[in-house]
């Protein structure tokens, strides 16, 4: 976090104004994510959106001048860096039901789990329908201690069709930021794009749309052992993805 202390006149007298703004993802409330996910959506105005993250009132943001707003952007430009990814989902509860995020990380998360949350994703970037956009959310976000079942996913739809629209594409956008961290932290697999010239919004869509084949892997993976098809779909994606750049970098040498 960084401090902020704003002094402006008041009457014949000065007033000073502290307060506190996040540095990184890690440091964000919900509420300043939500407003994040906003303004990267074209939905909340600038004013607003630098009043939720400094937690200065927009009243007074409007006084200051073009090089005090300036000065008071920088200590949160982590929000427009293409490169500043972030690995944990930031809203942990839906609120109005029970379902939960997956643990940091994406601990929690099988790669079966994965193959649908990232068709959903795929699909929701693509068309910005709603009913994917529900998909995605019925299938990251479970009951506490659930295990994930595709089953589930059509009956919950319902319920998270009246869950805030804000929130479900702010869970959509947290999703982008992880599949970005995933790139880093499995180049091999993930395709590597150049983001240095790219906003956050179109660097995490091109990172969706270089992927492709997942469930082509899971099929080379369960070949003919089609008995134990369910056992690798609850494999942790991270043992997955471990196993996949093991055998790539294997390929590699013998190639």
């Amino acid at each position: 976090m960084i401090d902020i202390a704003i002094e402006y006149p008041f009457l014949l007298f000065r007033r000073k104004v502290k307060s506190k703004a996040p540095t990184s993802w890690d440091e964000l409330t919900e509420r300043q994510f939500l407003a994040i996910s906003r303004a990267v959506d074209g939905a909340i105005p600038d004013y607003r959106f630098l009043s939720i993250l400094s937690g200065i009132k927009e009243k007074l943001l409007r006084k200051l001048t073009p090089f005090s707003l300036f000065k008071l952007s920088e200590g949160i430009e982590f929000v427009g860096t293409a490169g500043n990814v972030h690995s944990n989902f930031i809203i942990r509860e839906i609120r109005g039901t029970d379902f939960i995020s997956p643990k940091p990380k994406l601990d929690s998360l099988t790669f079966g789990q994965f193959i649908f949350a990232d068709a959903y994703y795929s699909n929701w970037m693509g068309t910005k329908d709603e009913k994917q956009l529900n998909n995605l959310v019925a299938t990251l976000y479970l009951l506490p201690g659930e295990k994930f079942s595709s089953d589930t996913i059509v009956d919950r739809i319902w319920t998270l069709a009246n869950v805030d629209s804000d929130i479900r594409k702010a869970i959509a956008f947290n999703y982008g930021l992880i599949l970005m961290w995933l790139q880093k932290c499995y180049p091999l697999i993930f395709r590597e794009t150049d983001n240095s010239n790219a906003d956050r919004r179109d660097a995490i869509n091109r990172v969706s749309t270089s992927r492709s084949g997942w469930l082509t892997l899971f099929e080379s993976m369960v070949a003919d052992d089609l008995i134990n098809r369910d056992r690798y779909a609850e494999l942790p994606i991270h043992t997955v993805l471990r196993h996949l750049t093991s055998k790539y970098k294997e390929n590699a040498r013998r190639g």
